[in-house]
């Protein structure tokens, strides 16, 4: 899981902010909300320019810079925070794989440009260089790669990448956490709720048409469930059209209409996101960390309830973005799980009053009241 991430010169933030999955409290309620001690389904606030989607979008740098996974470089334009004079953006990655903690670290110039690279396994460096320092050696010590030999200026992408492509590393733990790791970046998946399907990480294609993806999985049968169980009593259907696939609301028994013409903001956003999240029962394909921005944003509040109930109970880490504060509410989550951003500061209610909160208190209220980060 991710335990911390910082970054510093990225887009809305000047300085180094850090959200840190770790910074929890000994709460007894909605412990499924936290898992070893870290946040696995979180939701965070922040007013409009806060920073909220640019911390997903630096979160996700990892994927541009580690797989081949789609990402769209129209969302990394002004990549340096505009109101500093420095050259580079920094990321700092903290995990816990197996028990060991792993950090990943670099630096950019753009969203394509490498300057700086560190990664560590258990306390022991694996990977070190700085391309800022003409004299610095590149450092490899991953068991297995004792002959490897990188020319620093002629590498052109992260050393890391190079290694998991080109070198067939030892068989050990080091190396098995190594692995992980991999895994894990490759399997993060970011995505808005809104129609323009916009998403990074998870596949290096393209999203495809959603209801042609979800019969050939055979899925249809367990969509119709999800909407039931979300709230829709309509019945869905289908029908291929020149090869592809229509999504349909039944209204009498040989009558329906187009789900595009008949469905609302939330219920088209809901297929969204079951396209998403459909394969999550699989631990092979189970996303590992979901960060999804304004997900809510065409939902009623009973309906956000479920799916936040829904992401509860799936094996993976969950960040969500909202302005809807009828969710921060012990009912559904717990303090340390409710982040709150700031171009300064990200902390959870937890963390950020005095003030000690039990299962009864009202966080909506003390949030729209300014208790949180005083």
């Amino acid at each position: 899981m991710l335990k911390s991430f910082t970054v510093s010169n990225f887009k809305a933030f000047a300085e180094s902010v850090t959200i840190d999955f770790s910074a929890t409290g000994n709460y007894e309620f909605n412990k499924e909300a936290v898992k070893d001690g870290i946040v696995k389904t979180g939701v965070m606030y922040g007013k409009n320019a806060s920073g909220k989607s640019s911390l997903g979008l630096a979160i996700f740098d990892i994927v541009a810079n580690l797989t081949d996974n789609f990402v769209n470089p129209n969302n990394y334009i002004n990549y340096l925070n505009r109101k500093t004079k420095a050259f580079r953006v920094n990321f700092e990655y903290k995990f816990i794989l197996k028990n060991i903690e792993v950090i990943y670290s670099y630096s950019k110039a753009d969203v394509r440009t490498i300057l700086s690279e560190k990664l560590s396994i258990g306390g022991r460096t694996l990977v070190e260089y700085d391309k800022t320092k003409d004299n610095d050696p590149i450092l490899i010590a991953f068991s297995g790669a004792e002959n490897l030999n990188i020319e620093l200026r002629k590498l052109s992408f992260s050393a890391l990448r190079f290694v998991k492509s080109n070198v067939l590393l030892a068989e050990n733990e080091e190396n098995t956490i190594f692995n992980e790791f991999y895994d894990f970046v490759e399997k993060m998946l970011l995505f808005w709720s809104l129609e323009t399907r916009e998403f990074i990480g998870y596949t290096p294609v393209s999203a495809s048409p959603i209801l042609d993806t979800i019969i050939k999985k055979n899925h249809f049968a367990d969509l119709q469930k999800f909407f039931h169980e979300a709230g829709f009593e309509d019945e869905l259907d289908h029908r291929s059209i020149n090869g592809s696939e229509q999504l349909l609301i039944k209204y009498h028994e040989n009558e329906s209409i187009d789900f595009r013409l008949a469905c609302s903001s939330g219920m088209s956003s809901l297929l969204l996101l079951y396209y998403w999240l459909e394969d999550v029962s699989d631990p092979e394909l189970c996303p590992s960390f979901i960060f999804i921005d304004e997900f809510d944003a065409f939902y009623h509040y009973e309906l956000s309830y479920f799916i936040i109930e829904r992401l509860k109970s799936y094996n993976c880490q969950v960040l969500l973005t909202t302005h809807n504060t009828s969710i921060f509410t012990n009912d559904l989550l717990r303090p340390d799980c409710y982040y709150i951003c700031s171009k300064d500061k990200i902390e959870n209610a937890h963390n950020s009053t005095v003030k000690e909160l039990r299962f009864g208190h009202n966080l909506e209220k003390l949030y729209r009241g300014g208790t949180f980060g005083k």
